[in-house]
């Protein structure tokens, strides 16, 4: 017995280690967004000596930063909707129904997830352009991009959790009347719920993050969050507690809905995996 909570508690020590080191960065970056820039200069790994908002008043209004986070918010939002629009009936339709082909074009889908995203960019860059579609350098030219490559991923997901839900619970709501839909609306998509959260927030982050395609696809009147942040580099250095402050609004939601929603990431990361 004491064997086992020794071991218990060793393993509760590593996990401790670990979980600060891994949250060392992150509070340095906090530290620093309410330090002036000469006291980070000369202890950058101190306390701040004095404590100052400064910095995040200066970010907060920062025209371009606000207009940048709007952007970015607005972007996510639709995409992600878009996608789930897409990729929910995809999924119950590749794992419940049973039609010619399913199998190759669930392995087409998949095909999506070996292409290496950066690679697309020339051609997305000449089809966005103004011999294409007339996007490049709006906002829009990035949801397609955004919505297309988060498909495979999502299906996956959604196709494993659509898999588990007892066939049993299906057949009974198709005697009581329900339409292929209904049986979809009502019964797979409840069900679904976790593996619905994990890729609402893994897609969102993902695409709140990515800096490539927006940085390749956007104008100057146009920025996301990534781009916005190159606004405190100054010509010759980095201004870096207004960088830390910036990173620190823009992680700070991120965090809170992490935690929040931890619980629904693990079950939809693992729904289909074991069946009874």
């Amino acid at each position: 017995m004491t064997r086992n909570r020794l071991s218990t508690l060793l393993r509760h020590l590593v996990l401790l280690l670990f979980m600060a080191l891994s949250a060392m960065p992150l509070l340095w970056m906090f530290l620093m967004a309410f330090r002036t820039e000469g006291d980070a200069q000369r202890a950058p790994l101190g306390l701040p000596s004095p404590w100052t908002w400064q910095n995040m008043r200066t970010v907060l209004t920062s025209g371009s930063f606000g207009h940048a986070y709007g952007n970015s918010l607005l972007l996510c939002i639709v995409s992600v909707t878009v996608t789930l629009l897409i990729a929910a009936p995809a999924a119950f339709a590749l794992a419940r129904l049973k039609f010619k082909g399913s199998h190759i074009l669930f392995l087409l889908f998949l095909l999506g997830m070996m292409i290496p995203v950066h690679v697309t960019m020339i051609p997305l860059n000449r089809l966005m352009g103004s011999g294409g579609l007339g996007l490049k350098g709006s906002l829009w030219a990035l949801a397609g991009p955004y919505i297309g490559f988060a498909l495979p991923i999502t299906i996956l997901i959604l196709r494993n959790a659509f898999a588990a839900v007892p066939q049993d619970l299906l057949d009974a709501s198709q005697l009581d009347g329900c339409s292929t839909w209904a049986v979809f609306r009502h019964i797979a998509l409840p069900l679904a719920r976790p593996s619905l959260a994990t890729v609402i927030i893994f897609n969102f982050l993902t695409m709140w993050n990515e800096f490539a395609f927006a940085l390749t696809l956007l104008g100057p009147k146009h920025h996301t969050l990534p781009l916005a942040l190159s606004q405190f580099k100054g010509e010759h250095d980095i201004m870096i507690t207004q960088v830390s402050a910036a990173l620190s609004l823009v992680i700070i939601p991120l965090l809170f809905i992490y935690v929040l929603a931890q619980k629904h990431i693990i079950k939809g990361l693992t729904a289909g995996a074991v069946k009874g």
